[in-house]
């Protein structure tokens, strides 16, 4: 098909801007906490779900995981400089009103503690792995006991970019924190890429689905309130839609940058202003690297060879080839999203068609937010050797179409798995 034609007939679908009445994330949530809002810029934000006790006799012996980096700073200079060369141009011309001056006070703050340190960890991000680690040591003594000579023996592995080295070792440290004898073999090789890393089917839809994708703004957002908010003369703003943008991406990365003490200015954006914001973020996110009709079939399929990894890592421990106690994975929102989308975690993996139905269905800011984790713990009965296996995706249990849960039974959930990836 045309591009051209293609492009319209995706617009199609985004022009009644109504959002569902059961979204997902409501207007209500963001109001309640407006860093929500960040969606892939979220922070990470423990909320604990009911407790689903342990079935009678099993104990845990085994966990395998995989995690987004932690906090970072934006990845692109741009995304700081771009915003604050237009405010600091309208300071010089006398431009600004108080709000703008107060906006630009802040972005000039966040460029210079950001300068030279694009895509890094913050300490955010360091925290929010040492937290994530304390709270697997604590739900699962077992798993990391190196009582009466047991070895604790674990593995980790990181893709080679610095916040994911970082945020392997951040969370390794607070482990040998907790019990020094722990055994822990750190790698960062290429050799992991094909399943640690990018799928080429991302790659290669990327720039269609962030075209239509980004046409939404311009469709949807009307940013003639914000701009007279912040500039004496909103009419010498290039590309206001643009500028609008640029100042939400901007305020949403201040969450994980909170070292610097710097308060949000999403008080620029009335609520509803805030809520399309995001529902706009929240469908660019969707159509890049989530199960989406128009794009998700192949960016899904990527996550294959790292399912294939996970069960076939954990068949060795459960048939006693293997003694590891972990097994530690780190690496991009890229590969959480398709992963537990793959897996068809109830609230992850909605294939929606009309754009309209993407805020009800599927919250990027829940499926991968900072530090995102899915976590596969392993029990086992000592007295029929039956194995269960609990999934966790942020530290909540997650639904998923295997009978049997919270703790699906091992042979099910294996074999859903390979006919998943195979």
């Amino acid at each position: 098909m045309n591009n051209f034609f293609l492009k319209i007939r995706l617009l199609a679908l985004l022009l009644p801007a109504a959002t569902c009445a059961a979204a997902q994330t409501t207007p209500a949530e963001l109001a309640e906490n407006p860093e929500r809002a960040g969606g892939i810029y979220h922070s990470y934000e423990y909320r604990p779900g009911p407790a689903a006790p342990v079935p009678a006799g099993y104990a845990p012996f085994y966990i395998s995981h995989y995690s987004r980096h932690g906090s970072r700073y934006h990845a692109s200079a741009s995304t700081y400089t771009e915003p604050l060369e237009i405010l600091r141009k309208a300071a010089a011309e006398g431009n600004l009103t108080p709000k703008g001056r107060e906006v630009l006070a802040k972005a000039e703050v966040l460029a210079a503690d950001a300068e030279k340190r694009y895509g890094d960890l913050s300490p955010r991000g360091v925290a929010e792995h040492r937290a994530i680690a304390g709270r697997m040591y604590s739900a699962y003594p077992a798993v990391f006991s190196t009582r009466k000579g047991r070895v604790c023996r674990i593995e980790s592995r990181s893709t080679q970019i610095p916040r994911c080295m970082l945020s392997m070792a951040a969370f390794n440290e607070r482990l040998k924190e907790l019990n020094p004898a722990i055994r822990i073999t750190r790698d960062a090789s290429v050799r992991d890429y094909d399943y640690m890393a990018y799928g080429p089917s991302m790659s290669a839809s990327s720039g269609a689905a962030l075209e239509v994708a980004d046409s939404l703004f311009g469709v949807r957002m009307n940013p003639d309130r914000v701009m007279k908010s912040l500039f004496s003369d909103p009419g010498s703003v290039g590309d206001p839609v643009k500028l609008l943008r640029q100042l939400y991406i901007l305020t949403s990365v201040i969450q994980d940058a909170d070292h610097l003490g710097v308060e949000p200015f999403y008080d620029i954006f009335t609520d509803g202003e805030l809520y399309d914001l995001w529902a706009c973020e929240n469908i660019r996110r969707y159509l890049q690297m989530g199960p989406s009709a128009r794009f998700g079939d192949p960016i899904v399929a990527d996550a294959k060879s790292l399912l294939r990894n996970i069960v076939e890592t954990a068949r060795e421990v459960v048939e006693g080839r293997s003694d590891l106690s972990a097994s530690l994975r780190f690496g991009h929102d890229v590969f959480v999203i398709p992963l537990v989308a793959l897996l068809g975690v109830e609230g992850a993996s909605a294939r929606v068609e009309s754009l309209d139905d993407v805020a009800s269905s599927w919250s990027v800011e829940k499926v991968s937010p900072m530090a995102a984790n899915i976590q596969f713990i392993f029990f086992r009965n000592a007295k029929t050797g039956d194995v269960r296996v609990r999934v966790l995706h942020n530290e909540r249990d997650a639904r998923l179409p295997v009978a049997g849960g919270p703790y699906y039974p091992w042979k099910a959930f294996a074999e859903y798995c390979a006919k998943l990836y195979e």
